[in-house]
């Protein structure tokens, strides 16, 4: 019991450190710079006077939600297919469905976001 709970937690942390990395990879490089310097005048979009500060929160978000997740994944593992891909890819796809998807959905409906 004790190994599966430090399992699951390493799992969690683990999947937070790969989400910040890639996260920070996909919306933090040259390529999108341009969008976010013109969108940083819009009132929607926050100013930080920290970047750091910024990161370190980002980052313990990511943090508390993925170890948050596994944990709920060590609870429902038995009700998945068996073996870590299959078991972790539909996890994933219900994350996608129940989570992202109308997160998404939402805040295109209730933002102002610059387009």
């Amino acid at each position: 019991m004790e190994s599966d709970l430090l399992q699951v937690l390493f799992g969690g942390i683990l999947a937070a450190v790969v989400w910040f990395v890639l996260g920070g990879a996909l919306y933090m490089n040259p390529l999108v710079a341009g969008f976010y310097r013109e969108a940083s005048g819009h009132p929607a979009v926050r100013q930080w006077e920290s970047v750091a500060k910024y990161l370190l929160l980002q980052f313990g978000a990511i943090l508390v939600q993925a170890v948050l997740w596994a944990f709920v994944y060590g609870l429902v593992r038995p009700a998945l297919p068996q073996g870590v891909w299959a078991g972790g890819l539909t996890f994933g796809g219900i994350l996608v469905v129940t989570k992202i998807l109308p997160r998404l959905i939402d805040m295109a409906i209730q933002t102002t976001y610059p387009g």
